[in-house]
């Protein structure tokens, strides 16, 4: 279980891979069983342990390989079968073998030449836990689930018990394949020193269950304490970031993005009523609608050094947590033209925002896009929602992944052209989505044989996998360039 790391602090140029790291420990998610190898977890052709009838494997080399972990457990899985054991339960069985009968306690993984991360330097987060009633619930749960799993092993006790579930779920990197789905869990011991930022200068992508890390921006050295990664999805609201990194890792989030005034008014933003102008107007449109949360100079704590204190004006107006700008005497207007809104225009931005958000919720329940309902949902958003309106964006989104499941080419590739500008403004112009957009779209192009158009897609692409990814990545390697000669090719460039 080798690592390999930035040997030197010489300058860091963006796609420079700063770290390479196997698991410590992982588990292949349920919902992939039978499709993947749970040992190098590519997708194909793959057999059942003939012991636990439960695991799958690509060929004997894989399951070689995975059999001095496996080998308790597959005696587990077999007593308990039929019952699907949950993958954190699983997870969280696989780190107490380990520690108990492995070499967990004293592994050392590197991430420089001297220095390193043990499992007992990561955090625990044991008193937000007790804490958390939800959290409480769902390790309440898997301590059952792990008494009747680990009849041949000892538990710890209570205690040690919950700082072992705490530092799985604080630690974990949710494995992703090549498409950036989730196919799995892992705890990656050098590669959890890294804390997040909304606004990263790195970016964590995985060749099978291999983490690597690459920098997406130049630096001047390398200094592991500035190093960021991004911890969730980033097409979000400040506050709904926030929410998020509060509920599941215990801080709040007080980066410089999050705190850009700028950009959080365009996060729910009407589209301005003269279409020479381009600038985001800000209607509130529901009670309590936060879009950011401002820690006031008593709040702020020191646990955390991405939380920065900022003082509030109790004088100023806050719609959002943002002043709002555009509200004066009642009236709502656009302050840059000028142009003012009458109480249709409010009212229609209001029932259009509202009827966005509950079909998206619709959707996220429910694991899958509508073409209809995000098509209606477009066009009542037209001339009426910003163009880098959140909720817009996140429309465009489900809209572009649902069209190509139904193979509707041409409005894939209208919708694809919109969603670009959204997914620089989100996620930044070097981020593996967004290269994925355009791989995604050159594809639909080369199949309408609009090959210049997809020669042009291919090059961007080009230019994002090559840094978040690398050149020696399956996707670039054997997805993108192949694409990239054909379009050449056929295109005579």
């Amino acid at each position: 279980m080798k690592n390999k790391f930035r040997n030197n602090n010489s300058a860091i140029k963006a796609g420079d891979l700063i770290l390479t790291e196997q698991p410590f420990t992982f588990v292949l998610s349920s919902k992939e069983k039978g499709s993947r190898c749970d040992n190098c977890l590519e997708k194909g052709k793959v057999l059942k342990c003939s012991g636990c009838q439960f695991v799958h494997y690509c060929g004997r080399t894989c399951q070689k390989d995975a059999w001095p972990d496996h080998k308790w457990e597959c005696v587990n899985l077999k007593r308990v079968s039929p019952k699907v054991i949950p993958d954190a339960a699983r997870m969280l069985a696989k780190i107490i073998n380990k520690l108990s009968r492995g070499d967990g306690h004293s592994y050392r993984a590197f991430y420089s030449g001297t220095s390193f991360r043990m499992w007992k330097d990561l955090m625990s987060h044991y008193s937000d836990l007790k804490a958390d009633m939800k959290r409480m619930d769902h390790f309440t749960s898997l301590c059952g689930t792990l008494h009747e799993f680990l009849k041949d092993l000892s538990l710890p006790n209570t205690v040690e018990l919950m700082g072992l579930y705490g530092r799985m779920i604080i630690n974990s990197f949710t494995i992703l394949d090549i498409d950036m789905n989730s196919i799995g869990t892992g705890v990656y011991l050098a590669a959890s020193i890294l804390d997040h930022s909304c606004s990263p200068n790195a970016v964590a992508t995985f060749d099978g269950k291999t983490i690597n890390i690459r920098a997406t921006k130049d630096m001047t050295y390398l200094d592991w304490s500035q190093i960021r990664i991004s911890y969730i999805d980033l097409m979000k609201t400040a506050y709904e970031r926030q929410t998020e990194l509060l509920d599941n890792y215990y801080f709040l989030c007080q980066c410089d993005r999050c705190l850009d005034d700028a950009q959080n008014k365009m996060m729910h933003a009407a589209e301005c009523l003269n279409t020479d102008c381009d600038n985001p107007v800000s209607i509130p449109w529901k009670e309590n609608c936060q879009l950011v949360k401002r820690l006031e100079i008593s709040e702020v704590k020191s646990y955390d050094s991405t939380i920065q204190t900022h003082s509030n004006d109790d004088s100023e107006v806050k719609i959002g947590g943002l002043v709002n700008e555009n509200v004066t005497e009642d009236v709502v207007r656009c302050n840059e033209c000028g142009t003012k809104y009458t109480e249709k225009h409010v009212e229609q931005f209001i029932k259009t925002m509202e009827f966005t958000e509950l079909h998206l919720q619709n959707m996220k329940e429910a694991s899958v896009a509508y073409v209809d309902v995000c098509k209606y949902c477009l066009e009542r958003q037209e001339g009426v929602l910003h163009p880098l309106n959140v909720l817009h964006a996140q429309t465009l989104d489900h809209a572009f992944d649902a069209l190509i499941q139904v193979q509707l080419w041409q409005n894939a590739c209208m919708y694809a052209e919109k969603l670009l500008p959204c997914f620089r403004f989100y996620y930044g112009d070097r981020h593996p989505l967004l290269g994925l957009l355009h791989l995604k779209y050159g594809k639909i192009l080369l199949y309408k044989m609009n090959l210049n158009e997809a020669l042009e897609q291919f090059k961007l692409a080009e230019k994002i996998l090559k840094i978040t990814h690398g050149d020696k990545h399956p996707l670039y390697r054997e997805q993108l360039v192949p694409l990239l000669r054909q379009a050449m090719i056929e295109s005579n460039q």
